[in-house]
């Protein structure tokens, strides 16, 4: 499916190709091994196309000039990922990193963000399929755009796994007013994140009291520096706390492990995976 004016089509094609080429069996056992219905609205200069690769259910890509289109017939998308035709291409050819391009803006996502994180082994995996198939027949290939990023994102920094986590509480809270209301009166509280990664520390807030603006609810550096006083300050490591989002460890079991330290209102710490939860539930599978 060649789209002029979207080189990243090619892409596509190749997954299109792989999964139309093997056995029914075959097929079952790719699908078996991502579990995942991606969703992909390519951008370039002129306008956008809309992909959507199921490897989950049926094993197969569609696509459309509107989100709709592509996502007739297929299973609700597990990630959405939104993306500049030639970050894709830089993407696929492992000169960049989905999650680097998050971090620059050049990237959104919606969904399941370990998923996004996932894409280049993906894509990798298919194309060494695709080299063990028959080639698919020749097209014309498609020129690509000169297509600019998205605004780079404040919230996350690059080599923090742990800010894209952050980056996307504010990314559901920002959107659904009714789901931040609901987190801030539950939660009542301001949180001071410290990670510490490969620049070493780096912090966040969360302001999750109510009245909190969807422009104020998270915002990159210490409660001081916003004028802010938190009642807790949560300090971890980066991967750690990439693992609390993901649930792969709690809250308490991190804090009894040394992992997590907090300094203020003990009891708030615990407060944090409600707030993870209740992203996830918004559609950011954390």
């Amino acid at each position: 499916m060649p789209i002029e004016g979207f080189a990243s089509s090619a892409i596509i094609d190749q997954l299109t190709h792989v999964l139309t080429s093997l056995s029914a069996d075959d097929r079952k056992k790719e699908v078996n091994k991502t579990k995942a219905v991606y969703a992909f609205q390519v951008t370039n200069a002129k306008g956008k196309h809309f992909f959507v690769v199921d490897l989950k259910q049926a094993g197969k890509v569609t696509d459309g000039a509107s989100e709709a289109e592509a996502a007739k017939g297929q299973p609700k998308p597990d990630i959405t990922i939104t993306i500049d035709d030639g970050t894709f291409i830089k993407i696929s050819e492992g000169k960049t990193t989905a999650a680097g391009e998050f971090m620059s803006g050049k990237v959104k996502i919606k969904g399941n963000m370990m998923l996004g994180m996932k894409l280049e082994p993906l894509l990798k995996r298919f194309k060494k399929l695709a080299e063990s198939l028959p080639a698919a027949p020749a097209a014309k290939a498609p020129v690509a755009d000169e297509a600019s990023g998205a605004a780079a994102q404040e919230i996350a920094v690059k080599g923090y796994e742990g800010s894209v986590v952050i980056a996307q509480i504010a990314q559901v809270l920002g959107a659904d007013e009714a789901k931040r209301q609901s987190v801030l009166k539950s939660t009542n509280a301001i949180f001071q994140i410290d990670l510490n990664g490969p620049q070493g520390v780096k912090s966040w807030v969360l302001n999750l009291k109510p009245g909190a603006s969807a422009a104020d609810v998270v915002v990159p550096g210490t409660a001081a520096q916003n004028k802010k006083t938190a009642g807790v300050v949560l300090a971890l490591k980066d991967a750690d706390f990439v693992d609390l989002a993901s649930g792969k460890i709690t809250g308490q079991s991190a804090f009894m492990g040394g992992k997590l330290k907090a300094k203020g209102n003990v009891m708030l710490a615990l407060k944090l995976e409600s707030v993870l939860k209740a992203a996830k539930s918004a559609g950011a599978k954390l």
